[in-house]
């Protein structure tokens, strides 16, 4: 144990130096490219796009929204309206979920409760959560946005584009005289930022998707959150300034992103939460006290194949948190994901990562530092022993295009704390999720899928601060039935 634990903090330490020689040599290749890239008046044909259309200078420049499920194969909701086109989007979502055991997360699962915890009845009876059994209707997971483009696109200059993008997500009021709260939800931002684009160089600035994971499993069970998140798929929205840089070599194309996220760290376990119930923080986070943005960048390849592209990409992030007036503690990460057509209606596609101190994105299980409190006369949630969380995971999909209207998915997901530096109070050891799932186009515009879901909980017992045994675990059978109808 003491030699894999000298091997992981050696490897720990090569890596965050890799990590950050890399950033710096993204900020150099950013330094020198961006000028030239701006000079660029005709935008690739990248195989790297997410969304796939028309070459053209003006529909490459228009901003276009992504969906949950499958994508939207009809005409989209638009008018101009003076200088600007206005698309009105969304997903009236409704979630039907049965368990057969209690889920963290319930209408979004996350992790199953450890089978032999007791759940305490309304009567005063007790059953174990692994013999719980629950049935969940819920439409808080739709979504709506509006995205603004240019009336009439520059071949030639710069063209400005902005979405936001929200669900019915948020916090729910609380009102003891209205037992439907649990349904009656606020909305919540998810996404909110404008782009300036010129040939092949983009500039975004607002709220986005993290970009060291920049796919997510095919799933209309976990919209609100990924599929994924928390075993074995990373995932944020945080405010950022990101450019990308693309170029194509003939049928290949390439994509360099590089920018500055909020350090937005959120361990529960550190206590680094804003408090319920206000809009006006009263104190700063942990990563804000360190006085420095995440960095992050990705490089991305895509090539044709079989139809469609084949892409390969890799990323990595770099970010501190402040413990101590003179303490830190490092956040890092190397990420890579892939799309691989193996034929024309079959592809797998995901990511892996290796990193520690994941907690911000999900990782090591919502758990980012081990931390054990420091006994009195020591002032309260304070700690006197730390261990940072080193973390590996990833998911992988494999879909099947039958038809058009037919669509099937099979994946697996995992996330792996290293268990010898988890302490007492940060106990979660594996988190696996295997899933299989079938997608129906009634009709263009409106979809019914049907996912199951078997998941695999573990957490690890300890003999003092040293891990020793296999704690207590839980396992779970999820059936989700999802009716959307996409605008």
């Amino acid at each position: 144990m003491k030699n894999s634990g000298m091997g992981w903090r050696l490897y720990n330490d090569r890596a965050k130096i890799a990590a950050q020689f890399g950033i710096l040599a993204a900020l150099l290749c950013l330094w020198v490219v961006m000028p030239a890239a701006a000079q660029y008046t005709q935008p690739p044909a990248s195989a790297a796009s997410q969304t796939p259309g028309s070459t053209s200078a003006g529909e490459n420049d228009q901003l276009k929204p992504t969906y949950p499920g499958e994508p939207l194969n009809k005409p989209p909701v638009e008018a101009k309206i003076g200088p600007v086109a206005l698309r009105v989007y969304g997903t009236v979502l409704l979630n039907i979920s049965l368990s057969d055991s209690d889920e963290v997360g319930q209408d979004i699962p996350l992790w199953p409760f450890p089978s032999s915890t007791p759940i305490t009845l309304s009567d005063g009876t007790v059953r174990r959560a692994g013999s719980i059994h629950d049935t969940i209707f819920t439409a808080r997971q739709s979504v709506f946005g509006v995205v603004l483009n240019p009336a009439t696109p520059s071949d030639n200059g710069w063209n400005t584009s902005a979405l936001v993008e929200m669900d019915f997500f948020g916090v729910r009021p609380a009102d003891t005289n209205l037992p439907e709260d649990r349904v009656l939800n606020q909305p919540r931002l998810r996404k909110a930022y404008f782009q300036l684009q010129k040939g092949h160089f983009k500039l975004v600035a607002g709220q986005d998707d993290i970009i060291i994971s920049p796919l997510n499993p095919v799933s209309l069970s976990h919209v609100a959150v990924p599929l994924g998140y928390t075993n074995g798929n990373l995932f944020g929205w945080l405010p950022q300034v990101r450019a990308d840089i693309s170029h194509d070599w003939g049928k290949t194309s390439a994509l360099f992103q590089i920018g500055v996220l909020r350090p937005a760290f959120g361990d529960p376990h550190l206590g680094d939460v804003p408090a319920s119930g206000v809009s006006i923080d009263s104190s700063s986070g942990l990563g804000e006290r360190a006085s420095q943005p995440f960095y992050q960048s990705r490089m991305a390849i895509s090539h044709p194949m079989h139809g469609s592209p084949f892409t390969l990409g890799v990323a990595g992030h770099y970010g501190q948190e402040r413990i101590g007036a003179a303490r830190t503690i490092d956040s890092w990460a190397f990420t890579f994901d892939y799309r691989i057509p193996i034929f024309s209606k079959l592809f797998l596609r995901g990511e892996g990562y290796l990193g520690s101190n994941l907690v911000p994105f999900g990782g090591g299980i919502v758990q980012g530092v081990a931390a054990v409190a420091a006994p009195p006369p020591a002032p309260a949630n304070t700690f006197n022993l730390f261990h940072k969380i080193g973390d590996g995971g990833g998911w992988s999909e494999l879909t099947f295009i039958a038809t058009q209207r037919n669509i099937f998915y099979l994946g697996y997901t995992e996330d792996d704390p290293v268990h010898h530096e988890l302490l007492p109070g940060t106990t979660k050891s594996r988190n696996a999720m295997a899933w299989f799932s079938y997608f129906r186009k009634l009709t263009p515009g409106t979809t019914i899928a049907v996912e199951y879901s078997n998941w695999l909980f573990q957490t690890t017992g300890f003999t003092g601060n040293v891990p020793s045994t296999r704690g207590a675990g839980g396992r779970g059978n999820v059936l989700n039935i999802a009716l959307a109808y996409q605008f």
